[in-house]
């Protein structure tokens, strides 16, 4: 790509006396992009600046390589929002509303109206596209706000917690659906979520917020495989500094909690042997009662970025 779907330059968000985001620079090339972080983190807030309905308090905002501020309207035709809470006109039917912001979008009105019925069906909706969204499940609108984000055919597509209040079943219709959108109709994600198995198999980079800062920005592949070739080692009792010492003499990255039994060691130029591990087992006099492969997570690599920032 030319130019980044998303790229952010010392953003600040304030209401009033609160800031809820300080300073965030970071860049996003396309494809799937996961915004994690606890309630409050500002991911919300992130969102809405990006799509230009609260104006920062400093810093710039590019989306496909146009300025959100003085683009606002003309860009948001390439976006589709999802906001976290329900977002419908009261009174109207499923397919009628859909007409409307299809309409308001661009549409001609009677290719407004189809576009509604196709974006109905595509997100499971067809039968009940006379129904008012107002007599709809929670699943149900939640599909239909989905359907809203989609049905002027945007570029973008951003998600504030769209698995929000859905049971298992549900939970797996909408990550289905917008797994399929991503991939078959290309168009870029930007999902927030505190879910991070969603994150997990949707995105391919995620950017870790908390507190309004950011703590991380990578993507998945590289801090799951940070861990690839490491160890994680079992010792006989807790006493292993001993062991500890030696893995840190012998230039090995070591992450072992003070009083535990157990130690991953790591490499930044390959996987560490068996063969080392006993070595140094034998030189610091402790007992190795198991090796085995260490997986990293990505629920590791969130925790480790808010522990750090701790």
């Amino acid at each position: 790509m030319s130019q980044a779907v998303l790229a952010i330059q010392d953003l600040t968000v304030r209401y009033g006396r609160f800031t809820a985001i300080y300073g965030l620079s970071a860049r996003f090339e396309g494809g799937a992009l996961g915004l994690l972080g606890p309630n409050g983190a500002g991911k919300s807030s992130m969102l809405r600046a990006v799509l230009g309905l609260i104006p920062p308090a400093k810093g710039t905002i590019q989306v496909l390589g146009q300025d959100a501020r003085r683009t606002g309207p003309k860009l948001r035709r390439r976006i589709g929002y999802m906001p976290e809470r329900d977002s419908y006109v009261s009174g109207m039917s499923g397919v009628a509303a859909l007409a409307h912001l299809a309409e308001i979008s661009g549409f001609r009105r009677r290719d407004a109206m189809l576009r509604a019925h196709d974006v109905l069906h595509f997100v499971g909706l067809g039968e009940e596209r006379y129904r008012e969204v107002a007599t709809y499940s929670v699943g149900m609108r939640q599909r239909y706000k989905l359907a809203a984000a989609l049905v002027h055919d945007p570029d973008v597509l951003i998600l504030d917690e769209p698995t929000n209040g859905l049971d298992p079943q549900g939970r797996v219709k909408m990550l289905n659906l917008i797994h399929k959108v991503t991939r078959e109709h290309g168009i870029h994600l930007i999902m927030a979520s505190h879910l991070l198995p969603d994150v997990e198999r949707l995105c391919n980079d995620v950017w870790v917020m908390e507190k309004g800062y950011l703590r991380m920005a990578d993507s998945i592949a590289h801090l799951t495989s940070a861990a690839r070739g490491a160890k994680r080692v079992l010792l006989a009792d807790k006493s292993c500094q001993p062991f500890v010492a030696e893995a840190k003499a012998a230039g090995l990255e070591v992450n072992w909690k003070d009083g535990g039994e157990e130690v991953v060691l790591s490499r930044p130029d390959g996987t560490v042997e068996p063969q080392l591990v006993f070595a140094m087992a034998q030189r610091s006099g402790v007992e190795v009662r198991g090796i085995k492969a260490a997986a990293r997570s990505l629920e590791d690599a969130f925790l480790e970025a808010l522990e750090g920032a701790e």
